[in-house]
């Protein structure tokens, strides 16, 4: 009976594993080596009434039942750009790389985000075996947290036009970036939380 509930958890583990990794097409995971780029909005617009870069970022987890297990929980939490749902002006030549460059800050600001969901769902993996409750309520907090600190970057930038406000926030984002390192998706090691 062991065995069979052994070889059991091995077979979902698998296939979460499997299946929780693919990304659809025009989807995009967050890397410190592939920035956004033009070719990754897949919408094309010349409209005057909107701004000329527009992306959409999409915060999601695939934790399941056995999780609890794990010995980090990084690659269940996704942080994904989704292209299909992002715009760009390709005729406003002159504005794409730096609106470009405030998207990407956004896309890593999505990242701190999804960094804070990994490390949350982690401090309460216990918890994980008795319901999914928990993960709910840290999706919904993560999900409210990042709408608030992308709605203050863009006010506090002016949408991307203030560049000395750009440049903190730069400075802001890869300073947390560093500090949730363990966090990052790629990590697989075994993560000691501090008590």
């Amino acid at each position: 009976m062991k065995r069979s509930l052994l070889g059991f958890i091995i077979v979902c583990s698998i296939i979460n594993k499997t299946f929780g990794q693919n990304l659809q097409e025009g989807q995009k995971r967050w890397s410190a080596k592939h920035p956004l780029t033009v070719d990754d909005f897949k919408i094309k617009i010349s409209d005057e009434n909107n701004e000329s870069v527009y992306s959409q970022f999409m915060i999601h987890h695939a934790i399941g039942g056995f999780d609890f297990m794990q010995r980090n929980l990084n690659q269940k939490i996704e942080n994904i750009f989704l292209g299909n749902a992002s715009w760009i002006d390709t005729t406003k030549v002159d504005e794409i790389d730096k609106q470009i460059e405030f998207q990407q800050l956004q896309f890593d600001l999505a990242e701190i985000h999804a960094r804070k969901f990994r490390k949350r769902a982690l401090e309460n993996k216990k918890k994980i075996a008795k319901g999914f409750d928990i993960i709910t309520q840290i999706n919904n907090d993560i999900l409210s947290e990042f709408s608030e600190s992308r709605l203050e970057l863009v006010k506090e930038t002016e949408s991307g036009r203030n560049n000395e406000k750009i440049e903190e926030w730069k400075a802001k984002t890869a300073a947390e970036l560093k500090d949730l390192n363990d966090f990052r998706y790629e990590n697989k090691k075994k993560i000691k939380l501090d008590k």
